[in-house]
């Protein structure tokens, strides 16, 4: 490392007194230059320091390393606060997963939001509800395919995720392709998302897992837009429209 990347001071630490009395802690580091937070962590000891020396030792790239190269060439000095301490692990893991989501990942150099943010993270009223007691759908009169997706589904899932686990890939007949207008996101007996169903093609080459289909009936895409105009449908209990011991991925609705 040049001189020009060389700390303006020593980067600090706690003392075994400290650290004891601090326990296990949730910090944040911020940017002397404009005050902005750019990463939330949590830990113990002298955790909290740890970053500002993996960056002056190790030749690892990553945006919250070279954040804080950055910092220490222009001979400023990282901005070390604790946001809470003296909590249990199980709560540090709470307080830091709930700091990232209210500060958003578009904001600082994490790489995910933390731990168990798919059960108890930020979420809207009404999906904390349909978790736990979702009101029943009002009845479905358009013609629309209710699919089951494969991967488990969580509050902050990210739309292109959810988009792609409903659309690829499924073995549905001509009936369905060609008289459905809607497809309903579905994930234990909740519909979670609508999208008005598009274009269809057969599964080729190149798709994810393409090869399973040898030798065997095609599987087939759609094309899809979210459908604003199905909002009340979002969050909604469709379990009602399915019978015990239902495995089929796919239900037909009004396909007359």
């Amino acid at each position: 490392m040049n001189v020009d990347e060389q700390p303006a001071m020593e980067i600090g630490g706690f003392s075994p007194f400290v650290q004891e009395k601090l326990g296990y802690y949730v910090y944040l580091l911020s940017d002397p230059r404009d005050k902005r937070i750019f990463y939330v962590g949590k830990g113990t000891g002298n955790r909290i320091f740890a970053h500002a020396k993996d960056a002056l030792a190790v030749e690892e790239k990553s945006d919250k390393l070279d954040k804080i190269r950055a910092i220490r060439r222009a001979r400023l000095e990282v901005g070390y606060e604790l946001l809470r301490f003296g909590l249990s692990e199980r709560t540090a893991f709470d307080v830091e997963s709930a700091a990232i989501q209210l500060l958003g990942l578009g904001e600082l150099t994490n790489i995910v939001e933390g731990h168990n943010v798919s059960s108890t993270g930020r979420m809207s009223v009404d999906v904390a509800i349909s978790l736990f007691d979702a009101p029943r759908a009002p009845e479905i009169e358009v013609p629309s395919l209710l699919i089951k997706i494969p991967k488990l589904w969580y509050p902050s899932m990210p739309a292109d995720e959810l988009r792609e686990a409903t659309t690829r890939w499924w073995r549905i007949g001509v009936n369905g392709r060609t008289k459905a207008r809607y497809a309903f996101s579905v994930m234990s007996g909740v519909i979670r998302e609508v999208y008005r169903i598009g274009e269809w093609r057969m599964r080729v080459e190149g798709d994810r897992d393409w090869e399973h289909d040898a030798g065997k009936l095609p599987r087939w895409g759609f094309e899809a837009e979210i459908a604003e105009e199905m909002t009340p449908y979002r969050n909604h209990s469709v379990s009602h429209l399915y019978r015990k011991g239902d495995a089929s991925p796919i239900r037909y609705l009004n396909l007359h």
